[in-house]
């Protein structure tokens, strides 16, 4: 009797280390950096990025990591443009960029929003604009980011072509949709 009691106990307990094993390994990979070959942004609206699309993202992303502090940001010559528009937060205008180019490394405008419990501004997407100026709204869009899935829009009450990536907040219509229903 006292082996069939050694038994089942070992069968438990080697079955928890197990679990906590696998669970400790699941956490390692998840917490893990991406391998070298993986891109930031494998997919997006269900289809996968071109690589030249990537590599504009990936440009975009570092060289805006650090306005995730919106400190930083005004410092460098942003400043708040918008009351707190509804799916797209605060609009951070930067003028210095704001020309007839597109460069994924100088958005415009940055968005900022409260989210749903928190208390500090959190950057979510970025902003391109291009003015009508440039690009007549009755014309073409601008050239932006490589392919097609970027759709710029010239419904806004500025005379300006927009785009937004949304990059630091993910977004369930799409990577470079105007609007995101998680941004209250």
């Amino acid at each position: 009797m006292k082996n069939i009691r050694r038994s089942a106990t070992t069968v438990v307990c080697t079955a928890l280390f197990a679990a906590a094993c696998l669970t400790a390994a699941g956490a390692a990979v998840a917490a893990a950096p991406s391998s070298p070959g993986q891109r930031i942004l494998g997919l997006s609206d269900m289809l996968r990025l071109s690589d030249r699309t990537e590599d504009q993202l990936e440009v975009a992303k570092e060289a805006t990591e650090k306005y995730r502090d919106v400190n930083v940001a005004v410092a460098e010559g942003y400043f708040q443009g918008s009351p707190d528009v509804p799916g797209e937060g605060f609009h951070y205008l930067n003028p210095k960029w704001l020309d007839c180019n597109f460069d994924p490394a100088h958005p415009e405008i940055l968005l900022y929003a409260f989210l749903p419990g928190q208390t500090k501004l959190r950057l979510v997407s970025l902003e391109y604009a291009i003015p009508f100026a440039c690009m007549p709204a009755s014309g073409p869009p601008p050239e932006g980011f490589a392919g097609s899935l970027d759709v710029w829009s010239n419904d806004e009450p500025v005379p300006f072509w927009t785009v937004n990536a949304w990059l630091y907040l993910r977004n369930p219509n799409g990577l470079f949709t105007q609007a995101n229903p998680r941004v209250p």
